[in-house]
């Protein structure tokens, strides 16, 4: 997958010129400016680019935009003027091209379905509407809402037909992409850090409560609680599944091996035992793992031929077993520590149940009674840690929101801690000369006839 390096747009706000350059192999730079600048459209631009959601692109005030990858690819977005197919009399807006590393052409029209004229637009809607019926997993609460369970989200029709599009029939719609954009962009990973993250959605029993009530809303903290509550038990169903697989063939394996492998060394061994027995002692920290009294120390002697055999084919089942936690231990232990780090006078704990808060005095606390920047903290170490795809693109806007001065100083470094444990790189846009604190060499500065302004 390419990386992203270069951001140009052009006519941003109806006003603004912006060049942004994010260097291959770089964790994070740094946006900032004054208010309105445009530091969160521009955000939202790239997002919306890369989610493939042209119509929230087109929402976004700007002139035209390119997007320059690693592997010399240019995407681009130029405003066209055409008519709309769905919405006679307004502006369609909104070309996008791609310019491969191969010397490729590919030229889309938001809007446009080839070989349908505007006559039939009446038609292609009502067999639009009941495509989307029978085909998209989203339930229909008036005449132009649709409320998606899966993001607890109310979505007009066109908002519906944009996110499915690969559920409808290929040329049934606006917004079907070729298939070599498609897949291009499908590659491109970018995840939104919103301004907006102490609540979340919520699925309602009933659409009923939707269309009279509005998506039920619960506080982030509980809702990421409960998550890494399911993730714990995913990870022990999995090493369950591991286990029974590993014990019920060790029989027939140690009989069938004959003698222990010439790599079965005595230091060996004892090297492996004393790394799994740390690693374990880790888990049961996070409460991956529950620490067995019943282990037995090796003994203090040189192991015998065949206690090496059984020892080493013990040692490779335990590597197996343990391997479905690996990955979910270094983030969950980069996260309790970050968050930690932070708290005063309360203590974050993580088990089987999710998150579990004590006070100084050992004294149990609902999560729920965090600070404001508390749950801030809280919240972004966890989307980070465990909710963004490895490999992708973070933008966050406004970082500094409720957070200490001292927090805010200490923000970048832990998302350089975060870029390495995680595999991310960020674009972070702040108000804030404590988050970029001594990273200037990182920053650019938004603002007309800056280093910031497009070429």
């Amino acid at each position: 997958m390419p990386d992203l390096v270069k951001v140009r747009v052009y006519g941003l706000l109806g006003r603004f010129d912006h060049t942004v350059e994010i260097p291959e192999g770089q964790d994070f730079v740094i946006l900032y400016g004054p208010n309105g600048i445009g530091k969160t459209k521009l955000l939202e631009l790239i997002h919306s680019t890369f989610r493939g959601r042209f119509l929230e692109v087109d929402r976004v005030p700007f002139n035209s935009a390119k997007f320059d990858f690693s592997d010399g690819s240019v995407l681009s977005l130029d405003r066209t003027g055409q008519q709309s197919l769905f919405d006679e009399g307004e502006s369609l807006d909104l070309t996008v091209t791609l310019d491969t590393e191969e010397g490729s052409h590919i030229e889309w029209r938001k809007g446009r379905v080839e070989g349908v004229q505007p006559v039939q637009r009446s038609s292609l809607i009502g067999r639009l509407l009941r495509e989307l019926e029978d085909n998209v997993p989203v339930s229909r609460i008036s005449t132009d809402e649709w409320f998606d369970p899966d993001s607890a989200e109310v979505l007009s029709r066109d908002e519906v037909i944009e996110r499915y599009s690969h559920i409808l029939p290929p040329g049934s719609h606006p917004y079907q992409l070729p298939t070599k954009m498609a897949e291009f962009i499908s590659s491109l990973k970018v995840h939104l850090i919103e301004t907006q993250r102490l609540l979340v959605n919520t699925p309602p029993a009933t659409t009923r409560h939707v269309r009279h009530h509005g998506a039920q809303r619960k506080p982030t903290v509980e809702a990421f609680s409960e998550d890494f509550a399911r993730r714990v038990g995913e990870s022990l169903a999995q090493n369950s599944r591991t286990s029974q697989e590993r014990d019920r063939t060790f029989p027939r394996r140690l009989l069938s091996s004959g003698s222990a492998p010439s790599e079965a060394t005595e230091d060996a061994i004892r090297d492996r035992y004393m790394k799994q027995s740390a690693l374990r002692a880790r888990l049961a920290e996070i409460s991956l793992l529950e620490q067995s009294s019943t282990d037995l120390p090796l003994p203090d002697r040189e192991l015998k031929d065949w206690e090496r055999l059984v020892l080493w084919t013990y040692l490779d089942d335990s590597d197996r077993k343990l391997a479905n936690f690996q990955d979910l231990l270094g983030r969950v232990e980069l996260f309790r520590s970050i968050v930690n780090s932070r708290f005063q006078f309360k203590r974050l704990d993580l088990n089987r149940e999710g998150f579990q808060l004590f006070d100084e005095y050992g004294r149990s606390l609902s999560v729920a009674s965090l600070s404001s920047g508390e749950q801030h903290e809280l919240v972004l170490a966890y989307e980070l840690l465990l909710n963004v795809e490895q490999g992708s693109l973070v933008l966050i806007d406004e970082p500094e929101i409720s957070l200490h001065v001292a927090w805010q100083q200490e923000f970048m470094k832990d998302i350089a801690n975060i870029a390495s444990t995680a595999s991310l790189r960020f674009l972070v846009a702040t108000h804030s000369p404590q988050v970029i604190h001594k990273w200037w060499s990182r920053a650019v500065a938004l603002e007309p006839g800056s280093a910031g302004a497009a070429e």
